[in-house]
């Protein structure tokens, strides 16, 4: 695979956003089939380029449920030709809102709007080509916050694992924000743009028959209300976290939220919003200098196996370094790494991978991003232990994506084997490398399996 690199004693950064909200009685996807009857809240798609005279990355941010690969790699590859950076240098990051309109080719019995996805496509070469022109100086920093108002949804009761709040579940807490200012601010002016990262299902809003960012939408008008009263508000870009085991406490935990309990409205989005944003101000006013002299990504091929019958399905993940120059002592260690995989992950994908990274190369567990619904969106990736438990996850949920079955209990060691050999390359590694020798065995014996069918 590709790696791409930029270097500058001063990277710059743009940043811009467009309004994306469907036409009403457009085809909604995330529960049955429903149309959109009104409108809660605006969608938007935000961009954010980064490099020195020469593009090094970009970043899209979208309210939707997810955009498979058909669409993300034409525009990725028309947006590479014209801005003149590698395509494996271009990030596509859904909110997962499952509110908003039909972008999926198929997700259950809703298929995608194809004139909604001719519209987006355009709107979001169009806040590609703002965010490259409007590059400053810029200064990064990295801060942390915790918000326990993310909880695992995977219950045992009588023998089978139920939809239900299972607060002794794997849950990450962990809201990372990028701070990204202008080099020229003062300490009152208020940041460029935002990246923030947190793991929650956006589904506070439920199967309403209205428009909706959920939570997301309504954490980035917190922030940009705060902020601007100080200012241009910043750009607000949400990556999406490890959420495919985890919802939300609010409307589904009766001890904790005993008045919302059941409740799954606007009202529910808004408390939940302004949480998240308030925790992300905490992170964003307590982060520290990140040394962003280097951005550079890569991707890498992942061959996955289906679980219980013949063939595989192929998707790639990406990973992103954002850092020292990679010559410098401890240049892993004070990068931020994310890692952008094509599905919906369990929430042992984001706490694993950053141990992996921590005891590998150094890299401290709290600065290895890992996002869900990133450049495509197969389905879910589950645990070994998840499957052998079953549930919706595990057994029921490869129907919606219209797989012949979920993926197999080999799906994690793939995913984490691939994210380490992409992480190696991007600090020159090569004895990372010879780790995705399990991978390139395991996709020559699932061809193999495929062929003898």
């Amino acid at each position: 695979m590709i790696a791409t690199s930029c270097v500058a004693d001063s990277l710059r950064v743009g940043a811009a956003f467009v309004t994306i909200t469907p036409p009403l009685g457009i085809a909604m996807q995330g529960y049955g089939i429903r149309y959109a009857e009104g409108i809660n809240d605006p969608l938007f798609a935000s961009a954010l380029a980064a490099g020195d005279d020469r593009l090094s990355w970009l970043l899209l941010s979208v309210d939707s449920i997810g955009l498979d690969r058909s669409f993300t790699n034409r525009l990725r590859t028309a947006l590479a030709s014209r801005f003149e950076l590698a395509p494996s240098a271009i990030t596509i990051a859904c909110s997962h809102t499952h509110s908003g309109p039909a972008t999926l080719a198929e997700l259950g019995p809703v298929a995608a709007d194809a004139a909604y996805l001719v519209s987006l496509e355009k709107r979001l070469a169009t806040v590609a080509a703002m965010a490259v022109e409007k590059r400053e100086p810029a200064r990064w920093r990295f801060g942390v916050a915790s918000l326990a108002e993310n909880v695992n949804r995977r219950l045992r009761r009588d023998g089978k694992i139920e939809f239900a709040v299972n607060s002794n579940g794997p849950a990450d807490s962990r809201l990372r924000v990028i701070r990204i200012d202008r080099t020229a601010r003062s300490p009152q002016e208020p940041p460029l743009a935002l990246i923030i990262h947190y793991a929650c299902h956006p589904t506070s809003s439920s199967d309403v028959t209205r428009i909706s960012a959920d939570w997301p939408g309504v954490m980035r008008s917190v922030l940009r209300r705060v902020y601007g009263e100080n200012g241009e508000p910043p750009i607000i870009c949400f990556l999406q976290g490890c959420t495919g085991d985890l919802t939300h406490r609010i409307a589904r935990d009766r001890t904790a939220w005993p008045e919302h309990f059941g409740a799954h409205t606007s009202l529910q989005s808004q408390i939940l919003g302004r949480l998240a944003a308030s925790a992300a101000l905490t992170a964003s006013e307590r982060s520290v200098d990140l040394s962003a002299e280097n951005i550079s990504t890569t991707v890498e091929g992942l061959t996955l196996p289906f679980s219980g019958c013949s063939g595989f399905e192929e998707a790639e993940l990406q990973v992103i370094r954002i850092g020292p120059l990679t010559g410098k002592t401890a240049s892993a260690r004070e990068a931020v790494w994310i890692i952008g995989l094509p599905g919906e992950p369990f929430t042992e994908y984001s706490t694993g991978l950053g141990q992996l990274f921590d005891r590998r190369l150094g890299a401290p567990s709290d600065r290895v991003l890992v996002c869900g619904y990133t450049n495509d969106c197969v389905g879910y990736f589950c645990t070994p232990g998840a499957l052998r438990q079953g549930g919706y996850e595990a057994e029921v949920a490869h129907q919606m994506y219209h797989r012949p079955s979920s993926f197999s209990a080999a799906t994690q060691s793939l995913v984490f084997d691939r994210a380490l050999t992409g992480a190696g390359k991007l600090i020159d590694n090569p004895s990372m490398r010879q780790s995705s020798l399990f991978a390139a065995t395991l996709k020559g014996l699932s061809q193999w399996r495929l062929l003898r069918t």
